[in-house]
């Protein structure tokens, strides 16, 4: 007898965490984090930016697991390589779903909206930013680094009127120069503009460095 795989679609309950206020948003932040974290944590990262008018969105990923095989603290995933494609497409869902749902609580549009990912969080935004249907004014690629699989012309055009901003540290250990060199190469290569940023610290998001990005918008 065979064996046969099959799918079907389901619904679920996601989970994110916001800081600031919903009303008069002026600047919007969804913030993906990194393999194995939770948004919960990770969203204190931006508190030294929030600030009347600025809002932080921090979507968790879908996949939970133990930290410590069958214990330790509960942390998230974007995605795996086992069914790899319909993962993508479930997040990409999922964050349009989360876009829509914070449009719809907020008064009105806000001046800025910042998509920024960190670690594996990068190239679930990329992602997002490709396939989605959720417009953003700045794209922000923070110790991660970009897909070879990326639909590039598809990204190219769905961004077009997206700044990229490209931020790494030399002494990551996780990202390293070279890999961060060949994220760089891709998107000259296929005609996608960005400005890179380095700074101190390795693979974390210092205050002094976002502070830093946050100013050159």
């Amino acid at each position: 007898m065979s064996i046969d795989e099959h799918h079907i679609e389901t619904t679920r309950t996601a989970r994110y965490y916001s800081s600031g206020s919903f009303d008069e948003v002026k600047e919007l932040w969804y913030v993906l984090h990194g393999y194995a974290q939770r948004a919960e944590n990770f969203i204190r990262n931006f508190q030294p930016i929030v600030s009347p008018g600025i809002l932080i969105i921090a979507p968790e990923a879908l996949s939970r697991f133990y930290s410590k095989g069958f214990s330790g603290e509960v942390a998230a995933s974007w995605m795996t390589r086992e069914d790899r494609m319909h993962e993508i497409e479930d997040y990409i869902r999922y964050l349009d779903n989360l876009y829509a749902e914070v449009k719809f609580r907020i008064k009105r549009p806000p001046e800025r909206i910042v998509a920024f990912g960190f670690s594996q969080g990068c190239p679930a935004l990329l992602r997002w930013q490709a396939a989605g249907n959720s417009p953003v004014n700045e794209i922000v690629i923070w110790s991660g680094d970009v897909p070879r699989d990326l639909p590039f012309g598809k990204f190219k055009t769905s961004t077009e009127r997206s700044r990229k901003w490209f931020v790494n540290s030399p002494s990551d250990e996780f990202i390293k120069p070279d890999i961060f060199a060949e994220s760089q190469e891709m998107l000259l290569a296929n005609g996608i503009p960005f400005e890179a940023i380095s700074f101190e610290g390795g693979h974390k998001i210092p205050e002094i460095a976002l502070k830093g990005l946050r100013g050159k918008f």
